[in-house]
């Protein structure tokens, strides 16, 4: 898998800035994968993906450092969340933040992570085709139909969404778009950080066909995707 995790199971330290953070991961990431195989070897989206630190985290941390004057009070929701370092990072310099996965598992370690380095978040699980009104008749990925429903979460749109490594299943392209089209407020903006997978441009083509313009710049080996309404 492209930007395979770099760093052991168990606990990280991480350093931005001025800010050091501690993460912990599951410690038997393969007991984890034998758990989700024998309840449903083909249960994709039980992979508990969650369960690791991408370095493509790494590099959406990276950018909330670097602008990190524009969080204090702000408004964040973190889509694909799983261990949480761009959310406690965000939630530490200020922002009022809403964490938000799909697996099942995550909220335990997500809200594990956030005690451990004294902030305090909210947590929601989320299935991106909440926001989906109806899949595309043909393979185009690129032409999603999306649907608000406000009474299904208890989100409110916000003015910066965020999220870091979503982009490996072809197939969530579509339902992803509409979920940042439903959550980001009139006037704010995206940041998706990519290690480069092969569902980039997809992604990128599909958010331009939904009314957004996107500006990309690399972070190391990270790409980082900004989206504004067009």
């Amino acid at each position: 898998m492209k930007s395979d995790p770099h760093s052991p199971q168990g606990r990280h330290t991480v350093t931005l800035g001025e800010v050091t953070l501690t993460l912990e991961t599951p410690p038997d990431l393969d007991a984890l994968l034998d758990r989700a195989a024998a309840s449903d070897p083909q249960a994709v989206d039980a992979i508990p993906y969650y369960a690791i630190l991408w370095p493509a985290a790494h590099g959406l941390a990276r950018y909330l450092w670097e602008h990190r004057a524009e969080l204090p009070g702000a408004r964040v929701i973190e889509l694909g969340c799983g261990l949480g370092l761009p959310s406690v990072l965000a939630a530490r310099l200020g922002a009022s933040m809403t964490a938000t996965d799909f697996h099942p598992d995550t909220g335990e370690w997500l809200k594990h992570n956030a005690a451990l380095n004294g902030v305090t978040l909210d947590y929601q699980q989320l299935d991106w085709n909440t926001f989906l009104d109806s899949r595309p008749a043909t393979t185009d990925s690129r032409s999603p139909s999306c649907r608000l429903q406000p009474t299904a979460y208890s989100l409110q749109p916000s003015p910066l969404v965020i999220g870091s490594d979503l982009l490996y299943e072809r197939r969530h392209i579509p339902a992803l778009a509409c979920a940042i089209d439903a959550l980001c407020a009139p006037g704010g903006h995206a940041v998706i950080a990519d290690p480069g997978r092969d569902n980039l441009q997809l992604f990128v083509s599909c958010m331009e066909t939904s009314g957004w313009r996107h500006t990309l710049h690399a972070e190391g080996e990270i790409y980082l995707c900004r989206f504004d309404r067009a």
